[in-house]
């Protein structure tokens, strides 16, 4: 037969347990907080805003695959995005009011857990992307 001893807690004990369980808490609530690009219904624009209490690193990609090229980046890190070290052809910014004057992003469609997106320059051919459907809400 197995004796159990009791083991007596002291109060510390018990706050400081206490304690780490909140932070674990707080801490996987935090992770799942990341920011979320808007698809309007009506006029398909894609709008994201940065928000500095919530990550987001939304890449998007030549073909809906997370192997294919990056052409663009959103982020609200500054190492995502200063001097462009991903070398996105379309660019890396915080936020799609970041962009160029007169560049636009149209919604194009969706498949397969991805969103086409269009990127317009004014002096270019709309050239296509894709970023996972996770990443956007549609509004």
């Amino acid at each position: 037969m197995m004796h159990l001893r009791h083991v007596k807690t002291t109060p510390l004990a018990t706050m400081l347990k206490s304690v780490a369980i909140l932070l674990f808490l707080l801490a996987a609530g935090s992770a799942q907080a990341q920011t979320k690009a808007v698809i309007n219904r009506k006029t398909k624009s894609f709008t994201l805003v940065a928000n500095i209490r919530e990550d987001h690193q939304i890449f998007g990609y030549a073909a809906p695959d997370v192997h294919a090229k990056k052409l663009i980046l959103f982020s609200v890190f500054t190492n995502d995005v200063k001097d462009n070290p991903y070398h996105c052809p379309l660019g890396a910014y915080y936020q799609t009011s970041d962009l160029p004057a007169g560049d636009d992003i149209r919604f194009v469609a969706a498949s397969g857990g991805f969103v086409k997106l269009s990127y317009a320059a004014p002096s270019q051919h709309a050239t296509p992307f894709y970023i996972k459907q996770a990443f956007v809400s549609f509004e």
